[in-house]
């Protein structure tokens, strides 16, 4: 299983950030990646869903993100299945006037040992600028 963990400051308090960062609707404004989502009656809350329309690599794929565990205002853990299955960890910390956000993304791959090979030579690296990208789209679109 493949790891990444990136975290960006914002300059906002955790309800302003929740505003955009678990409300699906707006993920194809600063989720890199997503174009589009079918989010269910009860997402963000445990148990809901989201179906994401995903490019990468110029392929598109759906993605099915469901809610494990939120604690509002802490984190949010979603589980992923599609092309790739995994999960995603969503988490706040105060720092300073803003909030330390953080996500953790775990993540296999199809394909045995040439979706491990594809992983390391392009999928690693594409997940590392989707999260870094999304991140910092999230920051400005907060920020203002």
């Amino acid at each position: 299983m493949a790891r990444i963990e990136k975290s960006i400051l914002i300059n906002a308090d955790t309800q302003t950030i929740d505003q955009y960062a678990i409300n699906a609707h707006t993920y194809p404004q600063w989720f890199a990646g997503v174009e589009s989502v079918e989010v269910d009656g009860t997402f963000p809350e445990a148990g809901g869903q989201v179906k994401a329309q995903y490019k990468a690599a110029g392929v598109t794929f759906e993605l099915l993100m469901t809610t494990r565990e939120i604690v509002h205002g802490s984190h949010i853990l979603f589980d992923m299945e599609g092309m790739i299955t995994g999960a995603q960890h969503w988490s706040y910390a105060p720092a300073g006037s803003g909030t330390q956000v953080t996500c953790v993304f775990d993540y296999d791959m199809p394909g045995g040992a040439l979706g491990a090979i594809a992983d390391k030579l392009i999928v690693e690296r594409m997940n590392n600028g989707n999260i870094e990208n999304s991140l910092a789209n999230l920051k400005k679109i907060v920020e203002g």
